[in-house]
């Protein structure tokens, strides 16, 4: 079975790049039957902001995931760097160091992509 590590780092410049990622882990899931997680990192963070305009449109992205059994983590250094707090963005989000994460899910055999 494939692994799949999703990783968003496109911003709020770019909401087609983040729908596809969005799409594109849930079909791996569901047409593919690949194991996988999704991590915003970067600038892709934005998207998990609570205030924006198109957070209604996240927040249902966020729940697509989770109802495909997709772990949904943000970095938490890259929620500094955007000036985000864990109170300005979406409930239930496993806050990680996106390094961290990405070396582990690699020595487990996934495979990165990035959005």
């Amino acid at each position: 079975m494939t692994k799949i590590l999703v990783m968003l780092i496109t911003g709020k410049e770019n909401i087609n790049t983040e729908m596809v990622a969005f799409n594109f882990a849930v079909n791996a899931v569901k047409n593919a039957n690949s194991t996988v997680e999704f991590l915003f990192l970067g600038r892709g963070v934005q998207a998990v902001n609570k205030k924006q305009k198109s957070a209604p449109q996240f927040r249902e992205q966020i729940e697509n995931l989770r109802k495909a059994s997709i772990p949904v983590k943000v970095c938490k250094v890259s929620l500094q760097g955007e000036g985000l707090s864990d109170e300005d963005i979406f409930e239930n989000l496993d806050s990680v160091f996106g390094a961290v994460e990405v070396d582990n899910r690699i020595k487990e055999g996934y495979s990165v992509i990035t959005f």
